[in-house]
């Protein structure tokens, strides 16, 4: 069976002159179409609105009555930022875009605007600034800046770690032990505890704080480690309770 390949020269039907990609780039039909199917697909392309015979819409994201205008040109340039860079979405009305005395910016419904003229589109939840050059030689490749911004949005983790009465009233701390030794090993000190009690940390009044509190696992692993802002009493005749919040 022969090879077929597809005919990409000038007068087929797979021809396109623009750029929506990098200068020189090979990919330029791969990007127009794909943009072209996932975005502007079920917009009119002589009004640039919705046709409501379009079996589902392209990423209206911004109001159920969106003034969106869709409208892809025969040449142009897609700027896609990276997820990490702009999260779970670039924020409506943060686009900016210069390029020499060009300033790009979005009416927070999608469309991008060069002054009163609108020369592309916005899709905020994807990270793609797409950019016509029906309207003016604006659409290149590199422009002077691109500035938005992003939504990260930051999870909060609460654990409410209770104490009983009869807990920890005691301490570990080496230094309230007596007759604990320094030892030097490679350079550095350690204090070496005697388990013998001082004897102003044996009596009933003697109060322990609490300064870190440890996260384990099932496995009974440690996973996280949190200080407190400032040392709390143990009490030994009240339930004691302490919020961990941990943000990731």
């Amino acid at each position: 069976m022969a090879q077929e390949y597809i005919n990409i020269s000038e007068g087929s039907q797979y021809f396109y002159s623009s750029s929506y990609s990098l200068p020189s780039g090979s990919h330029k039909l791969l990007n127009f179409h794909s943009v072209k199917h996932l975005y502007y697909s079920n917009f009119n392309t002589g009004s640039g609105v919705i046709d409501v015979s379009g079996s589902y819409y392209n990423f209206v994201e911004s109001s159920i009555s969106s003034s969106r205008i869709m409208q892809l040109s025969g040449e142009g340039v897609v700027y896609s930022i990276p997820r990490e860079l702009f999260g779970t979405h670039i924020e409506p009305n943060s686009v900016t875009v210069i390029n020499g005395g060009h300033t790009l910016t979005d009416d927070g419904e999608g469309n991008l605007f060069n002054g009163s003229t609108q020369v592309g589109n916005v899709i905020y939840s994807h990270g793609m600034i797409i950019v016509n050059s029906n309207t003016s030689s604006i659409a290149v490749e590199d422009p002077d800046s691109i500035s938005f911004k992003s939504n990260n949005p930051i999870y909060t983790l609460n654990y409410s770690i209770k104490v009983s009465d009869y807990e920890f009233n005691h301490t570990l701390n080496p230094t309230a032990q007596s007759g604990s030794t320094v030892l030097s090993y490679s350079g550095s000190n350690y204090l070496q505890p005697s388990g013998i009690y001082s004897p102003n940390v044996t009596g009933s009044d003697f109060q322990p704080y609490i300064t870190t509190v440890g996260l384990y696992n099932d496995s009974n692993e440690l996973i996280a480690v949190g200080k407190l802002s400032q040392p709390l009493p143990k009490p030994a005749d009240t339930e004691l309770t302490i919020q961990i919040k941990m943000d990731i």
